[in-house]
């Protein structure tokens, strides 16, 4: 313990020194010509660096490098281009050199997290140790049936070897819901509690509730550990519908590691968030959540510091009870809780495969709901259980844990990046003194470098400039939020994310009207730079500094036009490809049938061979072999055929076959078990999914181009609903997926 001890004091001295030599060799005042001459060397070895594979001396140096060249800019920036003799012009210009050392600080503990990536191979569990047994929590409130009942039905298909009690913890059907004042929401909680608890029953999994909402999911969760006694927990959202092969691919985690306090997993999303959806580009970049489940919690987890992520996780319960159940603290109670997990000495691991299939909000209005709750709650834990003054942390845990709440300062800092150039072209406020040519010298390389670092880091799951984007459309709105949490840290509370909602028509979002005039202004703004750049000489050196940012700020605001026009979406449930096969029966006619697509709503059938010609509304049944899990084996084993009833809706004839989209009759939660199965039960399915989307990604200067003429052609589509949905207009009424009856 001793040499270990010493050994880490050895590794942070260093360390240590190492950032202290950076500083000072950053901020040493050197000619123009020995400036260019390092920018030139710095672009060479960073170059060198993303172009070398296996080399992780020559990745750490890259990373150096670029750390240097941004606080070197970031030096320039304090020491020569602020207005120091004018006290107008001052205080806006600190606000923007502020902002640029909170955006360097995250980029440098970016660098931090992500130096090193750990990426864990599953191990098997081994059926000689004893095995725990495991609680599945699946905590609901006001979800329909048709969300959370696939989630139900898939758990009950887990496959494991030892004990599983299924839990659906349901905060829809407390006392307090019940009996609430409003005659007609008690009586819809009524209805769907009764409903729930039938097909709880049905499926044989414990029902359980509460008296009152107190402490949201948190509370929801604390209230069913004494009624529970699995010694690993697993958590999944009330739309996290699990594959049989979860409990499988982790548990080995648990049973090698007896100081393993929680294990993650990926949170995958079937359906495209409603900025990807709006835009159309769902199928042309990497999803947004894949640069922090590929990426960031590999980072995270190799410093041991990968945190509980709400849902798709595994808790052991000691370490749960340890630090007195899930935190209440602030509404991100996952990321407290792994906090206090961590501080309590207890490890973490992050396992990268995709073994849960969620749902994305649907409209931009849940998504700014979502990401608010996000936002607030990383807030209250920086300044509620800080990580820098937590006992029990190490020093790496302490840095990562400061990245991921520090990070969301960011819509204070993106609405001063959006506010800092009107400063000029409209008021004329000096933000900064200098001139193109410096601006060209020291501005240019840190940016071209930050940029090639990241795509360095984070090329494989995100295009280059929409981190840039997902922060500017989110600022407009999470800027006040921020602020009231920062001034109240404890006045924040818990929001649960609208799910499984459906819109009738193509639609701007309610939100719409901000986005217009920010763009307005922001258009404005680069007009009259525009007409002052050509016909006022003198001022050209710095317009044509803050018209390069202006210019940038508005083609991302022109985007965001494009990701507020809500699109229509009428599929009321997600649909996944599947590779089974089935035999279809109409009337005394049998044919085979591959089974392209399913949902838990219908199927996508291609039938071969039959005899009977199919038509719209004809009634077939489905015969299909499903593999369930066996209770005593962790291998899979086909069991009876499982039949559906279903009703063509479209047919297509080919020359030996048909192809039909079919929907369910039947509402039996033997029907549900086998759709979940097919739908949701093949985890393989969701990593061919995250491997396409890694193949959409582009090179630096594709993306770019191709970012910029998004926003032309987000501009053109906003101008063309504009002519048929008025924005000052009712916008179409939102329906929620209504829940069907199970029987």
């Amino acid at each position: 313990m001793r040499f270990f001890n010493a050994v880490s004091w050895m590794k942070c001295l260093t360390a240590s020194i190492l950032i202290l030599a950076i500083f000072t060799l950053a901020t040493v005042q050197v000619s123009m010509e020995t400036h260019l001459w390092l920018s030139a060397s710095a672009f060479f070895i960073v170059v060198m660096g993303m172009t070398a594979n296996n080399k992780p001396y020559l990745h750490l140096l890259m990373l150096l490098t670029g750390a240097f060249i941004s606080i070197r800019y970031i030096w320039w920036r304090y020491d020569q281009t602020l207005p120091w003799e004018s006290s107008l012009d001052m205080p806006f210009a600190l606000a923007l050199l502020v902002t640029e050392i909170y955006g360097i600080t995250i980029y440098l503990l970016g660098i931090f997290v992500n130096a090193k990536h750990r990426d864990r191979d599953i191990i098997p569990i081994n059926t000689e140790k004893p095995l725990p047994t495991v609680d599945v929590f699946i905590p609901t409130y006001n979800e329909s049936i048709r969300v959370v009942g696939p989630t139900i039905a898939a758990a009950t298909q887990l496959q494991y070897p030892g004990i599983v009690n299924i839990w659906v913890l349901d905060d829809g059907g407390t006392a307090q819901k019940l009996n609430d004042k409003d005659v007609d929401q008690a009586n819809a909680a009524y209805s769907r509690s009764n409903s729930l608890k039938q097909l709880c029953q049905q499926l044989g999994v414990h029902y359980l509730t509460r008296p009152e909402n107190t402490h949201a999911k948190a509370g929801n969760i604390n209230h069913a550990l004494p009624h529970s006694s699995g010694e690993l927990i697993l958590i999944l959202d009330a739309d996290h519908v699990p594959s049989k092969d979860f409990l499988t691919n982790t548990i080995g985690q648990f049973q090698q590691q007896p100081n393993l306090g929680f294990v993650q997993t990926p949170h995958f999303f079937v359906t495209p968030n409603p900025i990807e959806r709006n835009l159309g580009i769902e199928d042309k970049v990497p999803s947004e959540n894949e640069m922090f489940y590929n990426g960031i919690l590999k980072g995270l987890d190799f410093w041991n510091a990968s945190f509980f992520c709400g849902s798709a996780a595994i808790i052991r319960r000691k370490a749960l009870e340890d630090v007195g159940g899930i935190s209440t603290r602030t509404i991100t109670e996952d990321a407290d809780t792994a906090l206090d997990i961590h501080a309590k000495g207890w490890d973490s691991a992050y396992i990268n495969k995709a073994m849960i299939a969620g749902l994305s909000p649907d409209t931009f209005g849940s998504y700014v709901t979502q990401r608010t709750r996000w936002a607030q709650g990383m807030l209250q834990i920086l300044m509620l259980n800080n990580p820098l003054l937590k006992r029990g942390l190490t020093f790496p845990q302490k840095l990562c844990y400061l990245n991921s709440t520090l990070f969301w300062f960011f819509p204070i800092f993106r609405v001063i990046y959006l506010i800092a150039p009107l400063c000029y072209l409209l008021f004329d406020l000096q933000i900064f003194v200098g001139n193109a040519n410096d601006f060209i010298a020291y501005a240019v390389p840190h940016l071209v470098i930050s940029i090639l670092v990241t795509q360095h880091l984070f090329g494989k799951n995100r295009n280059t400039l929409f981190s840039e984007f997902y922060e500017t459309i989110l600022a407009i709105f999470l800027a006040i939020p921020v602020l009231s949490a920062i001034i109240n840290p404890r006045r924040p509370s818990f929001a649960v994310t609208p799910k499984g909602e459906t819109t009738n028509h193509t639609h701007f979002s309610p939100l719409m009207p901000v986005i217009i005039v920010t763009t307005a202004i922001i258009g404005f703004a680069e007009g009259l730079g525009i007409y002052r750049f050509y016909h006022y000489s003198a001022e050209q050196g710095q317009l044509a500094v803050v018209l390069v940012f202006n210019t940038f700020n508005l083609i991302m605001c022109l985007v965001c036009l494009g990701a507020l026009v809500e699109r229509k979406q009428r599929r009321a449930e997600p649909r996944s490809a599947c590779r089974n096969t089935g035999v279809v029966t109409v009337g005394n006619s049998t044919a085979q049938a591959n089974i392209n697509d399913t949902s838990m709503n219908g199927a996508h059938l291609t039938i071969k061979s039959l005899k009977h010609s199919l038509s719209p509304s004809d009634i077939i049944e489905l015969t299909c072999f499903v593999e369930q899990p066996s209770p005593t084996e962790t291998r899979k084993k086909k069991v009876k055929p499982q039949r559906i009833a279903l009703r063509i809706r479209h047919v297509n004839y080919l020359s030996n076959s048909q192809t039909a989209n079919c929907e369910v009759l039947e509402s039996s939660t033997r029907a549900w078990q086998t759709l979940a199965s097919l739908t949701f039960g093949d985890s393989e399915k969701w990593s061919k999914r995250r491997a396409f989307e890694q193949q959409q990604r582009r090179g630096v200067i594709h993306a770019i181009a191709h970012f910029f003429l998004l926003g032309f052609k987000s501009l053109a589509y906003t101008l063309s609903v504009s002519r048929n949905t008025p924005i000052t207009d009712k916008q179409p009424e939102q329906n929620e997926r209504k829940p069907q009856d199970v029987r």
